[in-house]
């Protein structure tokens, strides 16, 4: 345990330390916050932080521009047929495991039933 007689007779040199006098900390060894402007600089992770807030700010008003010509529905529709597409590539995965003697759970098999609803729902929506 340091007390403050031990500050300032150097009894960090045994640490490696120069002796020299400790920044904050003031000759009757009591620490004193901002009594260093060099240390009082901001760390780095809070500028990277700042930084961030700066460029969120920025970059909220670029996303309510991009947003604002997709409210014709365009964007809903082509997500709508990603998603069919995506559990239809899973059907298809499904069928392969069945045919390769792969036993499927329940809600698996049901999954694959859906094939021809989603077939049809893909073509319904790309043609309107």
């Amino acid at each position: 345990r340091l007390c403050s007689s031990d500050l300032s007779s150097g009894i960090n040199a045994e640490y490696g330390d120069s002796g020299g006098p400790l920044p904050n900390v003031n000759k009757s060894g009591v620490y004193r916050p901002g009594s260093d402007a060099a240390a009082n600089q901001p760390s780095r992770n809070a500028l990277k932080n700042q930084k961030k807030r700066e460029n969120r700010q920025g970059g909220e008003c670029k996303v309510v521009q991009q947003t604002t010509p997709a409210a014709g529905g365009v964007d809903e529709k082509e997500k709508k047929i990603r998603n069919l597409k995506k559990k239809l590539f899973q059907v298809q995965k499904l069928k392969e495991q069945h045919k390769e003697g792969k036993e499927l759970e329940k809600n698996q098999l049901d999954k694959i039933k859906t094939e021809g609803d989603l077939i049809a729902e893909i073509e319904k929506l790309e043609l309107s």
